[in-house]
């Protein structure tokens, strides 16, 4: 039988702020994307949303927004998230999947969710008629540095619950297939922390190549995450 490492406290051992301190970073960048594309949004929604940070957090850069939405599997995220609700502001212990179908969002936020999925061909499938616009970030694990040392995705695996491991094409072919269409997307940078002098030297050499060639450096030594504004693909609908 699998753990659910989600709901027995396994993920929260490993994690106890649930990453809520990355929060502040990922908003900037979720800004900065829809700053980038011309979208009108007055009801929000984000799926895995863990503690809840950027929900709070995008509250407050937007306060015309009509309401705002956080929905998780995981008991012990919720239980974080759930203190920070307000009158515009709710958290719900759900799968979006067997949520009513009446329920509609203009702009859903899906930050580092599927890697984490078994399935996330059947998630992908049950939120497209949910929502006219969506935001994934998607981590880009798999990379040359990573195949060379595979460590380090079972590291991620075991710790942060990365059971999927992605490309930048491979993901964004797979987006088309389920009925998103890309509009605009951006790379966000490493936000962990370094330790050793050879995770500093790496890093060093990651910032340098990434000025040169982004698309090469996400390829080769990675560490990098896409963000990606999508609308539905009527063609496909």
């Amino acid at each position: 039988m699998k753990r659910d490492i989600y709901n027995n406290q396994t993920y929260l051992a490993h994690n106890p702020t649930w990453h809520e301190e990355d929060a502040e970073f990922k908003v900037k960048r979720i800004e900065r994307l829809i700053g980038s594309y011309p979208i009108t949004f007055k009801n929000v929604c984000e799926v895995g949303c863990g503690s809840g940070e950027i929900l709070v957090q995008l509250q407050e850069r937007y306060p015309d927004v009509k309401s705002w939405v956080g929905y998780d599997i995981s008991r012990d995220a919720i239980g974080i998230a759930e203190k920070k609700s307000n009158n515009k502001l709710q958290f719900k212990l759900q799968d979006i999947a067997l949520a009513d179908n009446s329920i509609q969002f203009d702009l859903l936020l899906v930050i580092d969710v599927i890697e984490h999925l078994e399935n996330y061909f059947s998630f992908l499938d049950s939120i497209l008629e949910r929502s006219n616009y969506f935001i994934f970030h998607i981590p880009l694990d798999m990379c040359v540095w990573s195949l060379m040392r595979e460590d380090m995705l079972i590291e991620s695996k075991d710790r942060v619950g990365h059971i999927h491991n992605f490309t930048e094409d491979f993901i964004k072919s797979i987006l088309r297939d389920h009925g998103f269409n890309i509009l605009h997307q951006i790379y966000t940078e490493p936000v962990y922390k370094v330790k050793s002098f050879k995770q500093k030297v790496v890093s060093v050499i990651r910032r340098i190549l990434y000025r040169i060639h982004p698309r090469f450096c996400t390829k080769t030594l990675g560490g990098y995450s896409i963000m990606v504004l999508a609308g539905k693909d009527n063609k496909l609908n």
